[in-house]
């Protein structure tokens, strides 16, 4: 391997950036580890890595916050697998997750939440897994519960934007003592003669948002016991982050509630939610990052608040470009796969694919699986909370099963696209910090039995 690698870095520049497009990210690492003037010029070229990245497929992330692990899974890393055999899983990262979820990917960045429900207080940092980097965004004023992300990063202009909405939560301060019953100077001064003494004033003001600046990865925020807080369905609020951004913009007028919206998928500009509120008239809602607005969308025929209402039956994704809806509600031994083949018009869903699950045997029996990527070739990738990952061939029905001992611990899986475009190119001309994770970030295989993925099965009908 050494000899090789020696030859290789002998090619002249436009030969060897050739050579290095068509090697998978696990192979490329491994080459970028060789010092060498040529392979440094090369990895730091922003053309490059812009190259690299539109050439690239969707992987399989799978994260645990409880190890700090992320594993990104080739999606044909184990296409010439026997039953019972394994292969090891490259590359695999250990980022600054500990309390924080992987809830959304777009084009080689992460986003990571942390809602801390004692405090009420809810944290999001940006992160690109392949370079390390990371920055924290911006604390929310106020309280807030029931936090739910929207995320966009644009390559072209190399920013982020992020929507979310929450519960405003009043924070109920203690009931007065005898002695200060009796009244203390700044009672008798004030001015709020119908101020109900036990909740806060203004706990949102308007110009709040004027007046956060980036925090820090160290602070702290108190704000008391979650016992002593209330809130109400007509206390939502948005917010919207433009990366570079010292603080929060207030986005008004949010018709759905955040704990009635999930799946979110990405498409023409907007994200989309499968909605079970029953104020909101359709099951599809979304917010456009360009214009700012919100919309609904008609879900499939006979599709109800009360299917929206099953996040654990019902998931939406893209297939093929389109927006689709994978049912496993109405029929608990298959999955109706819904797509809308004209963006906004009702009458063009169909029902594509139906998937009998009963083909993965044992499997399809007693494990619940979850869509996460719908492939450019018709195979649909599914995990399971007990380990397993399906490989189902839309079109030929027939695929593979997998198990993966990372999705037995809580953990979270998403479709992610790596990318070595520095994250200092989105931070550049902003005061948002950058940092870094430490050296060792990338896990030891050899010690560890979560980098391997074993073929359990296949099937076919």
């Amino acid at each position: 391997m050494a000899a090789d690698n020696r030859s290789l870095v002998e090619l002249p520049t436009h030969n060897l950036e050739d050579v290095l497009l068509r090697l998978p990210l696990r192979s490329l690492f491994s080459v970028f580890r060789i010092s060498n003037p040529q392979l440094n010029l090369i990895k730091n070229d922003r053309d490059f890595a812009r190259m690299c990245f539109e050439k690239s497929e969707s992987q399989l992330m799978i994260c645990s916050p409880i190890r700090s692990d992320v594993h990104l899974i080739h999606l044909d890393a184990d296409t010439r697998l026997s039953v019972a055999e394994r292969v090891e899983i490259k590359p695999n990262f250990r980022l600054p997750l500990f309390g924080f979820d992987v809830t959304h990917s777009s084009n080689g960045l992460v986003l990571l939440e942390n809602s801390n429900i004692d405090q009420d207080v809810h944290r999001c940092m940006v992160c690109n897994p392949v370079t390390g980097e990371y920055i924290w965004l911006p604390d929310s004023p106020g309280l807030s519960r029931h936090a739910t992300c929207a995320f966009f990063y644009s390559p072209v202009t190399n920013q982020f934007k992020i929507f979310r909405t929450f519960h405003r939560i009043f924070r109920l301060s203690p009931e007065p003592d005898s002695e200060s019953e009796s009244g203390s100077e700044s009672d008798v001064n004030s001015d709020d003669s119908n101020h109900d003494p036990g909740i806060e004033m203004n706990p949102f003001p308007d110009d709040i948002y004027d007046s956060v600046s980036v925090s820090d990865s160290d602070s702290d925020l108190d704000f008391g016991s979650d016992s002593d807080s209330n809130y109400s369905e007509s206390d939502r609020v948005g917010e919207f982050l433009l990366s570079g951004s010292d603080a929060w913009e207030r986005v008004d007028g949010v018709p759905f509630s955040p704990q009635a919206i999930h799946s979110p998928c990405y498409l023409n500009n907007a994200t989309h939610w499968l909605c079970s509120d029953e104020s909101v008239h359709n099951v599809i809602v979304s917010f456009n990052f360009e214009t700012g607005q919100f919309g609904e969308i008609p879900g499939p025929p006979g599709m109800t608040k009360d299917h929206a209402n099953k996040p654990d039956h019902m998931t939406m994704v893209l297939l093929y470009g389109c927006l689709s809806i994978f049912d496993n509600y109405t029929n608990t031994t298959a999955f109706d796969v819904w797509k809308m083949n004209e963006y906004g018009v009702k009458e063009s869903w169909s029902r594509a694919f139906v998937i009998d699950t009963t083909v993965w045997g044992i499997y399809g029996i007693q494990h619940a699986f979850t869509p996460v990527i719908c492939r450019n070739n018709g195979e649909v990738v599914m995990v399971s909370k007990s380990g397993y990952i399906v490989f189902h061939d839309l079109l030929k029905t027939r695929g593979r099963i997998l198990f993966h001992s990372s999705l037995e611990d809580p953990y979270i899986a998403v479709a992610h696209t790596p990318s070595l475009m520095p994250l200092s190119d989105v931070t550049r001309g902003t005061n948002m910090v950058l940092q870094n994770v430490l050296p060792g970030r990338f896990a030891k295989p050899e010690l560890n039995e979560r980098n391997y993925l074993q073929l359990s099965t296949t099937f076919s009908k």
